[in-house]
């Protein structure tokens, strides 16, 4: 990819505009730069900016990067170093007397771009969407000190975040991104979905389909997704046959996690019941043909993938925890059960199996949820309200007008989340009631500091509060 787009000399009043970068360490079709993707079109559609994507490397969506600004795909290491520096460095002084005014940097994978354009003196809003199992406090002290403000995507992230590092007060904030496509589960209906995915994959007509979504590693849990399977599969005694579909590529080489849950599955009754189907662009038709989503993951702060089976009011089983993903499935649209419990999630797909009016009874409030609470232009014009809060300047097109959120309520949550539900393991499946998921803090999504000492800076909009939750 080229360095930058060519510019004719008449456009010289373009580049003058306020330059904002938007950073991703990728550009392939995951959750992660789907969202920093996401956030750049709202950017540009809303703003009165220039706008600039610089890629560690880069992947499918790096087209559509492109028709929206500039791009840069570096094609560097995600380390730093003198060419890091350089490239970097000749990015942010491409234009004389114009440096950018703001950088969006998605994820902890993009700390070393962000501690190179703080380098340069450009304000930083940093995405912190992961976990901190994987990362060090050097990593988090590089992200902290480089940055703004830092976004977590929920309160799993942040709590996480605070018990293995200090999060520098003032700086740290939650706002949850929402669903990436707002028309995603309309576009094809239940009905011909089901009927579609049986006939593709051989299915019985009335298989009842647990979906599995994401890339075929051990991060994702496709161990657990298949001792889940074969737990249900082998305890089932309804007529009613249940069959786990996985979408989502990855390696598949001998002593890959692919391979071993294979040989799992070679002398299993859930033989010929799992079906890891590859990579698929379009995976609508897949959640809306689907009776259930099982989330298997060992670390997953916040996935995408919960929205959209959300969206196609679908009954969500995931572990408790492992991510934020039991916040998002709160007010009776799931069901939490305890981490690495198969019994546990084998009951409750044999009860959905068994009892389909239970999953009917959720179906509304899974899409309900989704559609008031994970809005994505809310989310990205939140992050527009935080950026001209740290500018103290407007640059939203004139006319466009801010987010209009009410201040929330004073913070009454409790000092953690409540336990998950769990069953008794003797509990048969027929008369098990539904898991409850964690409760449901009042307008706890997108909680803006209420106290920051800002100096010169004017104040963030207040939409909640930033403080530990207080019992």
């Amino acid at each position: 990819m080229k360095l930058f787009r060519s510019r004719k000399k008449k456009e010289t009043s373009e580049s003058k505009r306020r330059r904002v970068l938007f950073v991703s360490h990728e550009a392939t079709r995951t959750g992660a730069p789907k969202i920093i993707l996401n956030i750049l079109k709202h950017f540009h559609a809303q703003c009165d900016i220039q706008c600039e994507t610089l890629l560690h490397s880069g992947g499918f969506l790096a087209s559509e990067f492109e028709q929206n600004g500039i791009v840069d795909c570096m094609n560097l290491p995600r380390e730093p170093g003198e060419e890091l520096t350089k490239r970097v460095a000749k990015f942010v002084g491409r234009e004389k007397g114009n440096v950018p005014v703001m950088a969006v940097c998605n994820s902890m994978e993009s700390r070393f771009v962000a501690e190179e354009l703080a380098n340069h003196g450009v304000p930083l809003i940093s995405l912190v969407h992961e976990l901190p199992s994987s990362y060090t406090h050097q990593d988090y002290t590089t992200v902290f000190d480089a940055s703004h403000r830092i976004v977590f995507p929920v309160h799993a992230v942040r709590e996480a975040t605070e018990a293995f590092t200090d999060v520098p007060y003032g700086k740290g904030l939650v706002l949850s991104q929402g669903l990436l496509n707002p028309k995603f589960g309309t576009s094809i209906t239940r009905e011909e979905s089901h009927q579609r995915i049986r006939q593709e994959l051989g299915l019985p007509e009335n298989a009842f389909i647990v979906l599995g979504c994401g890339t075929l590693d051990l991060r994702k849990g496709i161990d657990h997704y298949v001792n889940v399977a074969r737990t249900a599969v082998s305890q089932n005694q309804s007529s009613t046959p249940i069959h786990f579909v996985w979408v989502g590529e990855g390696p598949r080489w001998t002593h890959s996690p692919y391979h071993y849950v294979q040989l799992d599955l070679k002398n299993s009754p859930a033989r010929g019941h799992v079906h890891f189907i590859g990579e698929r662009e379009d995976v609508e038709p897949y959640f809306m043909g689907s009776d259930a989503f099982l989330l298997t993951s060992r670390v997953d702060p916040f996935p995408c993938v919960i929205h959209e089976a959300m969206a196609s009011s679908l009954p969500v089983i995931t572990f408790s925890d492992s991510g934020g993903a039991a916040e998002a499935v709160g007010n009776g649209s799931g069901f939490v059960v305890p981490y690495g419990d198969y019994n546990h999630a084998g009951n409750v797909i044999r009860m959905l199996a068994g009892q389909p009016e239970i999953a009917s009874g959720m179906r509304e409030k899974s899409i309900e949820r989704v559609h008031t609470r994970y809005r994505f232009d809310d989310y990205a014009d939140k992050l527009i309200d935080v950026c001209e809060s740290i500018l103290g300047y407007e640059i939203r097109h004139q006319g466009m007008p801010a987010t209009a959120m009410p201040p929330a309520p004073a913070a009454t949550y409790p000092a953690a989340m409540p336990p998950t539900t769990t069953y008794a393991p003797a509990m048969p499946p027929a008369t098990m009631p539904p898991a409850s998921a964690p409760s449901d803090p009042a307008n706890s999504v997108g909680t803006y500091p209420s106290t920051i000492p800002m100096h010169t800076r004017p104040p963030v909009p207040s939409y909640g509060h930033d403080q530990q939750r207080a019992a």
